[in-house]
């Protein structure tokens, strides 16, 4: 290695060629990285989707979930299968291993295809399987099309209370018909944007959202059907027979050929309407439009979706991992700026959920508090080192960045948050090997060598020490690539771009920075010099700064740090068992929860939600009531943040309001029922006001009252990434543990209510619709009547029979015949449906059938074979945290609750689930990581009492992490995790260094307690400066306000006031136990180790 160090500080220019070459293909790399909030990642989801229409949850649970699970839970690879019945749909999802690629993805679905396949059947009329990976898209942006608006039935055509209910039913069927109409106008004008913005050149997918399927419906009433004695089956016969498209084959001519077919098939609704039905003895014909109604609308009746009061689809537009969100938002942004000439009179757009803007904003704020912290990096180390070794020093930064940059663009990777982290942490770590060399260099220039020979032995001597240390730092961010769970996904690119960055600094450190400092002048410097000519008043300040701070530096080690280290070597019980109190004190302070610790701090994206949610079967009015009077409450806090000034918009916090009504999202058509509704805030930057989103929602919750009568309002906040609320239990039973279900859940949402910060307590599952089970009389029977028959007729009259899907454009339209819309809303038409036996008599359903009524669930959750039910909370983190919330239910409800309800398997769920699973494989990783560096510390010395030595010091730098999160109030986290790895490699590093000069010292014969002082004073500039340039890197984030920040503070308090503690650590602690371990083993062999 000394040859290679040689050969680089010889062949000084060659050095310059890599160096520069590093750089410029290091920017051209960073311009080219695609930007996004998380990292790219494959998260394989597996669905398989079966139609049944009309079925309860409990149907499709028996006849269709059940027969998949049993068909595909031998798959191998498969982490989770977890199932959902609800009305008319049922779904398998099964979720990948988190190490899946694609090759086990295209294994996985080829298997489970197979085996869906050989299931003996399904119910008759469900549909055929639907077998799909799901593409892993993120939405980047959405634009809202709105209509104008509809008025209100008490507002049309003049509604007078006096006229007739005739009359009034007259207008609200008019009413009824110009909402129809408005609806398909403004879904043509979406569907035109949505075509206009797929011509983008940054855009590859963009999908209509807020609106429902087309569908058209020929609607006869009973009493026509039986004056031309039909039925709806006979109708949907004869449509199917009069609607048909067929290839009549080739006519071959002598000069040509022509194609032949047979083509009188129509896909809209006004050409229904001319399709004959019944032909009359004097030769006329009644067509479906004489007899009945065809309306060509949507599938759901009654949904609502608006915009700031105005009806709206919305364009929806994802990003592949082809696609840089920025730019993609940028160009959509524009779009909507511009204009677009499909747009008629009285149609607008607005951009919303634009993820782009927390991106720039936070991708922003880290590269500005990155530039910030580089240069308070040079100004220390100009405060210490002289000025040219501080430059050099210090360029090895963005070399080391450049170069990460580089490895980042050709893998694949983006410029998101997670690698954004990494460059922050390796800020100030990627010079430590360089402030080793360098002043190591600087050392040997004292001794009087020629800068040539000083450059070659300076560097060679620390080598072994930068090597380790470089390679122990790099195995403790390992685990963090090995955690389990759904948030390794989202930290993978971590310790890459950390291990890539010490990489190159090593690199950088042990052959271009010893060819820098091989000869006094440099042209490259003296250009730079000439460059900064403005700066020359700030170089000369910093020059006398350091002169001055060299005395002060000298008068330190003199007059403090060797009278304590001293002390501390004639007193070594005080000072290890003051240590180990305080460790132990750190330790006691997360584990009572006085330091709680979440998965992921919550990020304000800027989006808060509500979703009320009434018993199934409740009129859509009321529905849309509650979702008014909710949408007037969010006003009306708007207004209270105008008058007290919450933030700098004059318009308020509230830039967009998006209402639904019969969906349980934002996606009507998504779980439709008129008792589900819900509303979308679009909130401007937390950047411009004053109050969080969490705030925002309280006061919302507050100005919105109780809802009487209703199961559930959930108000929410952004989420946390891939983990969802803080508190899920999760209830799994099966057979006749069934039963016990109901009490359990009960049993739970009761104990969480005893906690005043808890709220929005709910499950996923609640009744149902009242379901009318119908049984075949006895009587009915022995006429020829069957269930099918009844069945059949029931099912044709209120669902539809289809007639056929029909093909209108990239539109798939189902035809249905059934009753009118109002016949299907009352129980009379019930009791006058017609069911005719094999004798092809007519008689009322009432007469033939006997009905039990009963309720089931509106939606059934399984996992992995077993019913399942979830019961979720939130939890207000400005009164209390979830972590306590969790720790009093596992030590005094969950054995309880065990005993009283066996039959119940209890699992956590959500947040909690993912803290125990990372927590734990965290650790586990973390044992792995401390034996691969005794291995190595053990080789570099070649004593396994000094590698026990170094690796002993690292917790302790745990205590000033802790110590900082108390005085800067903000909890443990994830990140706090990264910063105390990022911690225990500068720890390590430094007392590599240390150690080893405490070896030489040894080796060079000077007795026990005078080479571990000298060896102290010696590296303490060099412990300082690693320990104060990485606090330096990290002070502009520790000291941002912003709640930008409010991710990242946690990293950047481990490591600044870790690293404040940690540097006393290393300079006094780890002689002590040098002197400890002396006296343990065998003086002479450490000191031979060390010659040798």
């Amino acid at each position: 290695m000394k040859s290679l160090i040689a050969w680089s500080v010889n062949n000084w220019q060659a050095m310059n060629v890599v160096m520069v070459g590093v750089l410029l293909l290091g920017a051209f790399s960073l311009s080219q990285l695609r930007r996004d909030f998380w990292p790219d990642f494959e998260l394989y989801v597996l669905s398989i989707s079966v139609e049944y229409p009309g079925a309860s949850p409990d149907e499709i649970e028996e006849g269709i979930l059940e027969k998949i699970e049993e068909a595909v839970r031998t798959v191998d690879g498969v982490d989770e299968m977890t199932s959902l019945a609800r009305e008319g749909m049922g779904t398998v999802t099964l979720e990948l291993d988190p190490d899946a690629n694609q090759a086990d993805a295209q294994r996985v679905l080829t298997e489970v295809t197979t085996l869906i396949g050989q299931i003996p059947s399904f119910p008759e009329l469900a549909e055929k399987p639907d077998i799909r990976m799901n593409t892993n898209f993120v939405t980047a942006i959405r634009v809202a099309v709105m209509g104008p608006k509809v008025p209100e039935f008490s507002d049309f055509a003049g509604k007078d209370e006096l006229d007739s209910d005739d009359v009034n039913r007259g207008r609200q069927f008019d009413h009824a018909e110009a909402k129809a109409e408005a609806a398909l106008a403004l879904r043509r004008v979406a569907e035109q944007i949505r075509e206009e913005i797929l011509a983008l050149p940054s855009v590859s997918v963009a999908d209509l959202v807020g609106t429902p399927d087309y569908q058209i419906d020929i609607e006869i009433p009973e009493d026509t059907l039986r004056k031309y004695n039909l039925s709806l089956q006979s109708v949907a016969q004869i449509v199917r027979a009069n609607n048909v498209e067929l290839p009549g084959g080739t006519l071959r001519g002598r000069s040509q050929e022509v194609l032949l077919r047979g083509s009188d098939k129509s896909s809209v609704g006004s050409g229904i309407e001319e399709i004959p039905l019944v032909s009359q003895p004097g030769g006329a014909v009644l067509t479906v439009g004489d007899l009945g109604r065809v309306r060509d609308e949507f599938s759901v009746e009654g949904s609502i979706n608006e915009v700031n009061g105005y009806p709206a689809v919305l364009v929806s537009i994802e990003t592949t991992s082809a696609d840089d969100l920025i730019q993609v938002a940028d160009d959509v942004r524009q779009f909507v700026a511009d204009g677009s000439d499909a747009l008629p009179n009285g149609y607008s757009l607005i951009a919303m959920r634009d993820r782009s803007t927390s991106v720039k904003n936070r991708l922003d704020l880290l590269s500005k508090n990155a530039w910030m912290g580089l240069v308070l990096v040079f100004i220390v180390l100009a405060l210490f080192l002289e000025m040219r070794l501080a430059w050099w020093v210090m360029l090895g930064i963005p070399i080391s960045l450049l170069g990460a940059c580089i490895y980042m663009h050709f893998g694949g990777q983006t410029l998101n948050m997670t690698s954004m982290f990494a460059f922050l942490i390796a800020l100030g770590i990627v010079v430590d090997d360089a402030i080793v060399v360098g002043e190591n260099i600087y050392a040997h220039r004292e001794m009087g060598k020629s800068y040539h020979q000083a450059a070659i032995d300076g560097a060679y001597e620390v080598m072994p020490s930068v090597i380790t240390a470089i390679l122990t730092t790099v195995i403790a961010f390992a685990p963090i690539m090995y955690m389990e769970g759904r948030i390794k996904r989202l930290t993978v690119v971590l310790p890459m771009c950390v291990g890539a960055m010490l990489i190159i600094s090593m690199f950088e450190s042990l052959t271009i920075l010893p060819s820098h400092l091989s000869h006094k002048r440099s042209r490259f410097l003296d250009v730079v010099t000439y460059l900064l000519m403005p700066l020359r008043p700030l170089a000369w300040l910093l020059q006398k700064a350091n002169a001055g701070m060299s005395k002060l530096l000298t008068k330190c080690i003199d007059h403090i740090y060797t009278p304590i280290l001293g002390w501390s070597l004639r007193n070594p019980a005080v000072v290890l068992s003051t240590l180990a109190g305080l460790l132990i004190l750190s330790v006691g302070v997360v584990r009572s929860g006085m330091v709680p610790f979440l998965l992921l701090p919550k990020i304000d994206f800027g989006f808060i939600t509500v979703q009320v949610t009434y018993p199934d079967g409740t009129p859509v009015e009321i529905t849309n009531a509650a979702t008014k009077r909710l949408e007037d409450a969010i006003w009306k806090v708007n207004q209270r943040s105008i008058d007290e000034k919450m933030t700098a918009d004059p318009g308020g916090f509230v830039q967009a309001v998006q209402r639904t009504v019969g969906s349980s999202g934002d996606e009507v058509g998504s779980s439709v029922a008129g008792h589900v509704g819900g509303l979308f805030i679009q909130l401007n930057d937390i950047g411009e006001r004053t109050v969080s989103s969490d705030d925002i929602v309280r006061m919302w919750r507050e100005e919105s009252g109780r809802f009487p009568g209703a199961e559930a309002v959930a108000f929410g906040a952004t989420p946390r990434g891939p983990a969802s609320l803080p508190i899920e239990l999760r209830l799994m039973a099966t057979g006749e543990n069934l039963a016990m279900l109901d009490a359990a859940i009960e049993r739970c949402k009761a104990k969480l209510g005893e906690y005043p910060y808890v709220s929005d307590i709910a499950t996923d599952t609640r009744q149902g619709k009242w379901e009318y089970r119908i049984k075949v009389r006895d009587d009915a029977k022995a006429m020829g009547v069957s269930l099918a028959d009844v069945a059949g007729t029931v099912r044709a009259s209120y669902y539809g029979e289809e007639v056929m899907r029909l093909q209108r454009g990239r539109h798939e339209v189902p035809l249905r015949v059934r009753y009118p819309r109002e016949d299907r809303n009352t129980l009379v038409s019930f009791n006058d449906i017609r069911v005719r036996g094999t004798d092809r008599m007519e008689r009322p359903l009432n007469e033939i059938v006997e009905v039990d009524v009963q309720r089931g669930y509106s939606e059934i959750s399984r996992v992995n074979q077993m019913r399942s039910i979830s019961v979720v909370a939130d939890v207000d983190e400005t009164r209390g945290n979830a972590f306590n919330v969790v720790s009093d239910l596992k030590a005094n409800f969950v054995p309880e609750f065990r005993k009283e309800f066996p039959g119940v398997q209890l699992q956590w769920g959500g947040q909690q689930e993912q803290t125990d699973e990372t927590v734990n494989s965290l650790v586990v990783g973390f044992v792995f990581v401390l034996g691969a560096m005794f291995l190595l510390l053990t080789i570099q010395f070649n004593s396994s009492w000094q590698a026990i030595l170094i690796l002993s010091i690292i917790p302790f730098g745990f205590i000033g992490a802790i110590l900082g999160h108390i005085v800067m109030n903000i909890d443990l986290t994830l990140f706090s995790i990264f910063g105390i790895v990022a911690l225990a490699g500068v720890v390590v590093n430094d007392s590599i260094v240390l150690v080893d000069f405490i070896n030489r010292r040894v080796a060079d014969g000077l007795p026990l307690h005078e080479a571990i002082i000298d060896g102290g004073r010696r590296r303490f500039r060099a412990v300082l400066l690693t320990s104060v340039t990485t606090c330096a890197g990290m002070m502009p984030i520790l000291l941002e306000r912003s709640k930008e920040a409010q991710v990242v503070s946690p990293m950047a308090t481990s490591l600044t006031f870790g690293l404040a503690l940690s540097t006393l650590v290393v300079l006094v602690l780890a002689p002590v136990m040098y002197l400890v371990v002396a006296k343990i083993s065998d003086p002479p062999a450490m000191s031979s180790a060390a010659a040798e």
